[in-house]
């Protein structure tokens, strides 16, 4: 009876506490601002912009819009608005609409001008901007979006829907956490830090009063009823895995969908993604990119991640939700995979883990620099590496997510051909024994020889400057140091230390051994970037092993008494200062003015 009481308390105040999170922020959040320089545009728009551009840094990202511009506002205030719209480059005048009522126009030779809305009884606001478009290049020209500013009056209380956009998933949260196992007081605990997160990801730019709002309490809704089937499911194998498994889980789902998908981040690479995906589904199957630098290299680029989306482009899906989104849920899928590989040797190793994968600044950066198709790939080498760590599940099926891995970035096919060949080598004469592991590397490897045997050509006129040396000149030993920086800066020094007093045993063999290959193969990969211009973001590749060993170091921490406990927890804490901060700088900073 106790219990049951508990476990209602629990839920009233979560609910309370959810209620409170959207009064504040409903009365505190500044107003809603589609500011393109920021990247809070495409929280507010729903049709009639172009890409965003990113040619000119000292101005922030760009945005023209087409003859026809549409903005969304939620959850406004009633009683009178102002609406403010900054444009300039329209070449005729730029009429004003707000909920199908003309509003005024801004002539060519300005580029503000600042609206009355008639009184209202609150709710939501249409916006549409009108021009008459011009040509450039073959480009529709309207205007040049800067800023689209609603203000109101001060919120005197949320309306029932804001809140339940707040309630419904800290209500689900403690159940998902109860049904994972955990204790009145941490499913508490958990409901409550998801509604602090919630309500931090719509404060900036007054996104609460936008169609994310919605978006997101979904996303968290739908979160906390996945972490808590995979929960229930894998404490039904292994006893007392479920409270890891939903903890892991759910910070996996904060940090590559929240924070990785959040249409506020401005990410550099997102048109390249939007061109290929556009192009894959016209037909072309074998796209070609340039590394950055001086002396780029001209490579083939992989095609499965775009491929495996066509079916969801065709049926109307919109392109950038859908890269962003399909991205992020792979990284989430994999952190799955990464706990059920490690959860037979112990639930908290196999949490710690996890949670040790999401703190890694790499693991965000793919994201914020526009990664997508390597975030992919990476993933699909997680599933893989599970594969082969298990050695239980059918061989087409290890051979297909080796396939696909490798037809995912051509950075992936390097990372996962030169996996395979230390894993091979590791295993030695036994291998030869071992029909469904053969056959798997065999139809894996044979579908990327395929594939990339189109590019031969382009391949062989790249390999005499491999002989340049280094990627960014300097001597190899500068090299080697400026490798080292760039691994500490993606992986944070807290990591690395954890990782130290985890590293993977071969004389243990098993997954150990496996683990010690995958090192291996990272360390021939180093190499490769120190003596060669060839950079195939080894760093990022080598998260997985660095999770398992920093879930491994903290653990033996763990077990070392206080002193172990007090210094693996201060560990942890600078680590996700670090992650924090890369996270902060990358949704709300980068490529901004």
């Amino acid at each position: 009876m106790a219990l049951l009481g508990a476990r209602r308390a629990a839920f009233a105040v979560a609910g309370l506490a959810a209620m409170a999170c959207a009064a504040l922020v409903d009365r505190f959040a500044p107003f809603p601002s589609a500011d393109v320089a920021q990247g809070s545009d495409e929280c507010f728009a729903r049709g009639g912009l172009g890409e965003r551009e990113l040619s000119a840094p000292d101005r922030g990202p760009q945005r023209w819009s087409t003859g026809r511009a549409r903005f969304r506002f939620e959850n406004l205030p009633a009683g009178p608005l102002h609406l403010t719209v900054v444009a300039d480059g329209h070449r005729s005048p730029l009429v004003v609409a707000a909920d199908g009522r003309i509003l005024g126009a801004i002539p060519p030779e300005d580029d503000r001008g600042v609206f009355d809305v008639p009184t209202r009884r609150g709710d939501g606001l249409d916006v549409e901007l009108q021009v008459a478009p011009f040509v450039v290049r073959g480009r529709h020209l309207g205007t040049l979006l800067r800023r689209l500013q609603v203000s109101h009056e001060v919120s005197r209380a949320p309306s029932p829907r804001f809140v339940l956009l707040f309630v419904v998933p800290a209500l689900l949260m403690v159940g998902a956490a109860l049904v994972a196992g955990l204790p009145p007081v941490g499913a508490l605990a958990v409901a409550l830090l998801i509604s602090g997160l919630q309500a931090m990801a719509m404060l900036p730019y007054g996104v609460a009063r936008s169609a994310y709002a919605i978006t997101l309490s979904l996303g968290l809704s739908l979160a906390a009823i996945v972490c808590a089937v995979f929960a229930r499911s894998v404490d039904r194998r292994w006893r007392g895995a479920g409270t890891w498994a939903l903890v892991s889980l759910l910070l996996a789902f904060v940090v590559h969908v929240v924070a990785g998908a959040s249409p506020l981040m401005v990410v550099s690479d997102l048109n390249f993604h939007l061109h290929n995906l556009s192009d894959v589904r016209s037909g072309d199957l074998f796209p070609t990119s340039l590394t950055p630098g001086e002396k780029p290299f001209r490579f083939p680029y992989g095609v499965s991640f775009y491929a495996l989306l066509v079916p969801l482009a065709r049926m109307g899906f919109d392109p950038v939700t859908l890269l962003r989104h399909a991205a992020a849920l792979s990284g989430v899928a994999a952190s799955a995979a990464l706990f059920v590989m490690l959860a037979g040797g112990g639930p908290r190793r196999a949490g710690l883990a996890v949670i040790g994968l999401q703190l890694l600044p790499a693991t965000f950066a793919a994201y914020s620099f526009g990664n997508l198709s390597n975030v992919f790939g990476q993933a699909m080498t997680v599933f893989f590496f599970g594969w082969w760590t298990a050695g239980c599940a059918p061989w087409g099926v290890g051979g297909a997510l080796l396939g696909v891995g490798c037809l995912a970035h051509f950075s992936s096919l390097i990372v996962l051909v030169t996996l395979c060949a230390s894993l091979v080598a590791s295993r030695g004469g036994a291998l030869g024994r071992d029909r469904g592991r053969l056959l798997a590397l065999a139809v894996g490897l044979g579908i990327a020889a395929l594939y990339y045997a189109r590019f031969a050509g382009l391949v062989l006129a790249q390999l005499p400057r491999l002989l340049e040396g280094g990627g960014a000149g300097g001597s190899v030993f500068e090299t080697m140091l400026r490798q080292a920086r760039l691994a500490l800066a993606q992986w944070g020094w807290p990591a690395v230390v954890l990782g130290l007093l985890g590293m993977p045993r071969l004389r243990r063999g098993g997954l150990d051994a496996d683990l010690v290959a995958y090192w291996l193969a990272g360390a021939a990969l180093a190499t490769v970037a120190v003596v060669s211009p060839l950079e195939v973001r080894y760093v990022h590749a080598l998260t997985l092993p660095l999770a398992v060993a920093l879930g491994t170091g903290a653990e033996r921490l763990l077990e070392r008494g206080w002193t172990g406990r007090i210094l693996a927890a201060l560990l942890l804490s600078v680590q996700t200062a670090l992650a924090g901060a890369v996270i902060v700088e990358g949704v709300l900073h980068r490529y901004r003015p």
